[in-house]
């Protein structure tokens, strides 16, 4: 993994392929009641970029042993992102850039939820494994198709680090309009 001098991982390093991956050391991760919190932070062309995160403790396996959807281990919301300022407003803006959509400088939005599955069998834990789960943005009602976006957040609460994928990305586009205002 590659740093910058403050010790703040590259945000797009592991990026191939036509597609934008993000890497994020988490910063001051709490255990609260039923959720953890914690704020992610990454270099962006010598800039800070990062938000806060919020993630239900009780994310439970999203499939049984045949591969079946568990519905009550569907978590609505299971995860919230949360502006931090300037940090929030430079990873829109770095989004929108790497995103390629011509959108200039952008705020990140105070808050966006999240429906979240984990992409997993069996026993899963926050506090030891890495978890990898996918993300469903602007899934409630009245659903709006062209609002609607995917994304995988793998996180290693152990290990320090949050990796956020693009599923597709003609996603791109509805993620920046959920998560920035011009």
């Amino acid at each position: 993994m590659i740093f910058d001098e403050q010790g703040l991982p590259i945000l797009d390093q592991f990026s191939e392929e036509d597609f934008v991956d993000c890497v994020f050391k988490i910063h001051d991760l709490k255990s609260r009641d039923d959720v953890y919190t914690f704020t992610l932070l990454a270099s962006h062309k010598e800039k800070t970029v990062g938000f806060a995160v919020t993630l239900l403790k009780e994310i439970g396996p999203g499939f049984d042993g045949d591969m079946n959807l568990i519905p009550e281990h569907v978590c609505r919301p299971g995860l919230r992102f949360e502006s931090i300022g300037k940090p929030s407003d430079n990873l829109i803006t770095a989004l929108a850039a790497l995103y390629e959509l011509g959108k200039g400088a952008l705020r990140m939005v105070s808050e966006e939820s999240f429906t979240a599955i984990a992409l997993h069998q069996g026993d899963i834990s926050l506090e030891t494994d890495e978890i990898k789960i996918k993300l469903f943005g602007r899934d409630g009602e009245p659903f709006v198709e062209e609002d609607y976006f995917e994304s995988f957040f793998n996180v290693d609460l152990s290990g320090g680090f949050v990796f956020w994928n693009e599923k597709d990305p003609d996603y791109r586009a509805p993620l920046v309009r959920a998560l920035g205002t011009g």
